[in-house]
């Protein structure tokens, strides 16, 4: 059936159902003035020390503040803190509080409370995975190891002056500073909810949780009180919508305000005349890859890995699968960065070179390997595209689909041949792109990869804090890092969003945790 006609029979029948079961309810929608987007699944948690996901972050975003906070692009604003200073050997960080920040309880933010919330990450008893954003702190580690009564290096010298002392220049650490886990908490929220903290969140954003139905959704209330100026709508929801074709149905139902459109309905999309003035693009701070473990056959072998790399047609999979919304990538750092490559060619399409070298390295009669995958991703054409490509060239290529945590066991054990995998940044600095995933000893390397050198030039990008010199490093480290192929990688991810006429004062951000959806309305008058 040609592709139109079958996605307007899809649409009709899921439309259908859906005004099916609107007509069987009574009254008016009592959340038509709230704005309303969908994510495949559940934030993990509302408890800041525990976001390590993007769903949970965007939650985390609008119900707390952060010290700092990220803008529309790279920047970094004043939030809680309304201004600092960063000695010359930046080491000594002075954060000086805004005057009347308060929770949504009317207590005033303190310097004390900023402590309490670092503390409460490095706390082993919170468990909390984002232990690394503070261990640049001096007596992060003392206090970590339950040697030391709290973090001597965060030092309030009044209710509005926080100082922290780093062991050593760390330059991304203020880009620390503007991610979820560094969310201010108020520790009577904490103490008052217990182990239900994430579901009884108290913090100081411009958005209070209203309800939450698992697997459902969540809506939220304005906080009219808010520091920076009370939200312009009656609510935010967010709904979840595992499936993509649902989505886009609910969108054109005119039952959600915003959508990511999806990459398999990426033509229709663009292409309508009606949706077209109402689409943003943006280029994402990310990538994709194939990861492989560099102390397991047979990817430990730099050259076999070098033949994997010939083998896949990157141009054809963004053309043919992707519809041209990203591009090729030639190594971890997005081009939006200082310390992007430019210059540097991707390696070429060249299956019968692979193949070659396949030969010389002793695989002649094929090359055995597993390619893990999350089984939630909905990536199922383009791992058998890769597939395919491999195994023409002489490998051969068995796709394993597990849950994700079974995924990350394995993975963290060493026991995965390759893994496809993506990386969004945390914080706009390059050194988010090189630090976590190739350093060696870091939670992210799961790739098994270590390079001394590579090492060494991290280490020196991190205590540098000439902008520029550290954008050389970056690119030094960058070129190692292509040659040795510990990814493959794939390519740089190109986001388009869709609203709808109503809509007034969205945005896009650069950065996930970004936009708290305050300064956003509706204008119905059209209607």
């Amino acid at each position: 059936m040609h592709h139109r006609m079958l996605h307007t029979f899809r649409r009709f029948g899921i439309g259908l159902t859906i005004l099916i079961l609107l007509h069987s309810c009574c009254g008016p929608d009592p959340y038509r003035d709230y704005f309303k987007y969908s994510e495949i699944a559940d934030p993990k948690s509302l408890d800041p020390a525990l976001s390590t996901d993007v769903f949970t972050a965007v939650k985390i975003a609008i119900l707390y503040d952060n010290l700092v906070k990220f803008g529309v692009g790279s920047e970094i604003l004043p939030s809680v803190a309304r201004s600092w200073e960063i000695s010359d050997d930046g080491t000594r960080y002075t954060f000086h509080l805004q005057s009347g920040f308060r929770f949504i309880n009317g207590r005033e933010i303190t310097a004390e409370d900023v402590k309490y919330s670092f503390e409460r990450v490095l706390n082993p008893a919170t468990n909390s995975p984002m232990i690394w954003l503070f261990t640049p702190i001096t007596g992060s580690d003392a206090y970590a190891e339950g040697k030391a009564a709290d973090v001597s290096g965060l030092i309030v010298e009044d209710s509005l002056t926080l100082v922290i002392q780093l062991t050593s220049p760390f330059a991304p650490f203020l880009g620390f500073l503007a991610m979820p886990a560094a969310a201010i908490v108020a520790p009577e929220g904490v103490a008052a909810a217990g182990d239900r903290f994430s579901e009884r969140p108290l913090g100081s954003g411009p958005w209070i949780l209203e309800e939450w139905k698992h697997d459902n959704f969540l809506s939220f209330r304005p906080n009219t009180d808010y520091f920076f100026g009370a939200p312009k709508l009656k609510g935010f929801m967010v709904r979840i919508i595992p499936e993509v074709l649902t989505m886009a149905v609910e969108f054109e139902s005119g039952n959600l305000d915003l959508m990511t459109v999806p990459t398999s309905e990426f033509i229709y999309w663009t292409h309508s005349n009606t949706w077209k003035p109402y689409i943003q693009k943006f280029d994402e701070l990310a990538f994709y890859y194939l990861g492989l473990n560099c102390e397991r056959k047979p990817f430990d072998n730099p050259r076999v890995r070098e033949a994997a790399s010939l083998a896949i047609d990157r141009d054809k999979i963004v053309d043919r699968i992707l519809h041209g919304s990203a591009e090729v990538a030639n190594g971890p750092i997005p081009p939006a960065l200082p310390g992007h490559n430019f210059d540097r060619p991707v390696d070429p399409y060249d299956p019968e070179r692979a193949r070659q070298i396949l030969i010389e390295e002793g695989y002649a009669d094929g090359c055995e390997f597993e390619l893990w995958a999350d089984q939630d991703a909905g990536i199922s054409q383009t791992l058998e595209a890769i597939q395919s490509y491999l195994n023409d060239a002489g490998f051969k290529a068995r796709i394993i689909r597990n849950d994700w945590n079974m995924m990350r066991d394995a993975m963290r054990r060493g026991k995965t041949d390759a893994y496809w995998g993506n990386w969004w940044a945390d914080y706009a600095d390059a050194e988010n792109f090189l630090a976590p995933l190739f350093q060696t000893n870091t939670a992210a390397r799961r790739n098994r990869y270590s390079n001394p050198v590579v090492d060494t030039l991290i280490v020196a990008m991190q205590k540098t804090l000439n902008d520029s010199a550290r954008a050389h490093l970056a690119m030094e480290i960058d070129s190692i890092i292509a040659i040795d192929r510990p990814y493959l990688f794939m390519w740089y991810p190109t986001t388009y969003t869709v609203v709808q006429p109503w809509v007034r004062n969205y945005q896009v951000h650069l950065m996930y945790n970004a936009n708290k959806y305050s300064d956003v309305w509706f204008d119905r008058s059209g209607e």
